[in-house]
């Protein structure tokens, strides 16, 4: 019974369908058996942004820790995807509910929470993240949290990081530091940055869009589609790096 309740459930995420979920949970559903295609209710609902099913599915015993193994979109950990698309509700709940904030993707061989929210600027998630106990230098292949922020520009990133210990003088393969990678960003011009990052065709139609960040500087998104006009992918970028370059200078040992 419990086995047949599985997809009706991973439906009813699908569909935000709380009612639903809930109904199905009291009739026996579980909230971690993955589907026959490997997915977890927890992942679906998580990476979807939908608080008030994690908060359902967690409350249910939905274990918060446990690998989504489907298809590329719905795979992974449930903190992961939620940190990546700065779900700050759901990263609540998860931490509340005992998610492991160290634990990366991929059975501990990838990226962390915090390295996700630090690569997608969300620096609400990453502050807390950061207050739910997140090694702010846990990265993945020698690049760190900071380094990313520094890298994609994210000012408000890089302060919560170093704000709680984060370690300006790591390196990377490469052996440069968060603030090299910065001071490389520095001064250039961040759409034609995110046009080369895109390698999108001639063909293809670019459009950007900028935002003002609270802290003086803006997010810059490109939205590359078809040439039939259909949507293609997104890329973006902040434009903090002189900020950043300024501040880990602040930040440097005497």
């Amino acid at each position: 019974m419990t086995e047949a309740l599985t997809s009706p459930l991973i439906t009813a995420i699908y569909e935000d369908q709380a009612g639903t979920v809930a109904a199905l949970l009291r009739q026996g559903a579980s909230p971690s058996a993955p589907d026959a295609d490997g997915e977890t209710p927890l992942y679906l609902a998580a990476v979807s942004g939908q608080a008030e099913l994690v908060r359902l599915l967690l409350e249910a015993g939905a274990t918060p820790d446990t690998e989504s193994r489907g298809e590329p979109g719905s795979e992974g950990l449930p903190l992961c995807a939620a940190a990546c698309w700065g779900h700050e509700e759901v990263v609540r709940a998860l931490l509340a509910h005992g998610a492991d904030p160290n634990l990366g993707e991929d059975d501990g061989t990838s990226y962390t929470p915090l390295m996700w929210a630090a690569e997608n600027g969300h620096h609400r998630t990453a502050q807390l993240l950061l207050e739910g106990q997140a090694d702010p230098d846990a990265g993945h292949r020698g690049r760190t949290p900071l380094m990313a922020a520094a890298e994609r520009g994210s000012i408000a990133v890089a302060r919560a990081l170093l704000r709680h210990g984060a370690s300006p003088q790591l390196t990377d393969a490469q052996g440069r530091t968060a603030w090299h990678l910065a001071r490389e960003e520095s001064g250039k011009d961040v759409e034609s940055e995110l046009r080369r990052k895109a390698g999108a065709s001639p063909d293809s139609r670019c459009e950007f869009q900028r935002s003002p960040r609270p802290e003086g500087t803006e997010l810059v998104e490109l939205i590359v589609r078809a040439p039939d006009g259909t949507h293609a992918a997104e890329y973006h970028r902040e434009t903090g790096h002189a900020a950043i370059v300024a501040l880990l200078e602040e930040n440097a040992p005497d």
